[in-house]
């Protein structure tokens, strides 16, 4: 899929690792996306959400060039790259229309929705093992993200169509997590995300021919949608990418992922504190069975 010098894939769980610094790298990026449905939520207010995820996009991709230092492209030489970039640019996308429609809290909770396309594509593209623990974690991850998810009085805001774009969304960013990890490496972590991100933004562009791109039908011009857009841009995208890929090299994307289950716990509690959205209980009792979840993967012998 290029020209690349590519090593054999091994599956993951063969190679040596730090478990205990990859639970902490997935979980410090769990906070910052669990942040994101909120920041975007605020910035939406101010701005279309195709300006936001191009925005988001291209700073993203001109720091990690910075970053990345000589040597680092702007394109894909590799296939899997390419198609990493375009699932991400996919993934922002129906991310922010969703986002618009529903509440940040559903939003937050519906990111794992992707849960099965990354388990069945980790298993399948990069032969990772499905161990007990793994199996146990995940359904009780999934588990927790149905009670959330469950209407009542304090999660009855969220509209149909913006769940299912979000649903959407976790699939396609599941398919770039994989994709991600099947790319060559070549230098670092900045050298791999800065091609992928290009694609990603070049893929959104079109969206900005939309007609309500530039502020027809979107509120005025906001401080808070400002700082936010700052916050969603640095803590939200950058940030949390590089943990999400440092992560990648300690622990399967199986193992991982569910790690990032707890992001949902975050982005409840930070929609409650920043956005005053109400929490009910069950929206307690499936944050601790995705907590158990992650518990019980992150103890797993390896």
């Amino acid at each position: 899929m290029g020209r690349a010098r590519r090593e054999p894939v091994q599956p993951a769980s063969d190679a040596p690792r730090s478990t205990l610094l990859g639970v902490a790298l997935g979980t410090a990026a769990a906070v910052c996306w669990g942040l994101g449905p909120v920041a975007t939520k605020a910035t939406l207010a101010s701005f279309s959400p195709q300006l936001v995820g191009v925005t988001r996009l291209t700073a993203a991709a001109v720091c990690f060039r910075v970053l990345g230092g000589a040597g680092t492209r702007w394109l894909p030489r590799d296939g899997w790259s390419a198609f990493a970039g375009f699932a991400l640019g996919v993934d922002f996308l129906l991310f922010n229309f969703g986002v618009r429609l529903t509440t940040a809290a559903v939003a937050g909770l519906l990111v794992n929705f992707g849960q099965v396309s990354n388990v069945v594509l980790a298993r399948a593209l990069l032969g990772e093992r499905l161990t007990a623990r793994r199996v146990t974690g995940a359904a009780l991850t999934l588990a927790g993200v149905v009670i959330v998810n469950t209407r009542g009085r304090g999660l009855d805001a969220g509209s149909i169509g913006g769940n299912v774009l979000v649903m959407l969304a976790s699939i396609a960013w599941s398919t770039y997590a994989v994709a991600q990890r099947r790319a060559p490496r070549a230098g670092n972590v900045f050298q791999l995300l800065t091609p992928i991100f290009v694609v990603a933004a070049l893929v959104s562009l079109p969206a900005l021919l939309a007609p309500d791109t530039w502020g027809k039908g979107v509120d005025p011009l906001e401080g808070r949608s400002v700082v936010m857009l700052v916050v969603l841009i640095g803590a939200c995208t950058i940030a949390p990418y590089l943990l999400f890929s440092h992560g990648l090299e300690m622990l399967d994307v199986i193992v991982l992922t569910i790690v990032l289950a707890s992001a949902p716990v975050f982005a409840v509690t930070f929609s409650w504190l920043i956005l005053g959205e109400p929490i009910g209980w069950r929206v307690a009792a499936g944050g601790a069975a995705i907590l158990a979840g992650i518990i019980v993967v992150a103890i797993e012998r390896r």
